[in-house]
């Protein structure tokens, strides 16, 4: 099954898409990284 996750590099999306893609589905990631760039900065 195709599956896109939102948000996929955050805290709940990174282990769902993990873990999805180990049960063979194929997953693909969208995700702004507008956090990424505020966690850099502390």
């Amino acid at each position: 099954m195709r599956i896109v996750i939102l948000g996929g590099d955050g805290f709940c999306g990174w282990p769902t898409s993990l873990y999805l893609s180990h049960r063979g589905h194929e997953v693909h990631i969208l995700d702004s990284f507008v956090r990424r760039r505020q966690d850099r900065e502390l």
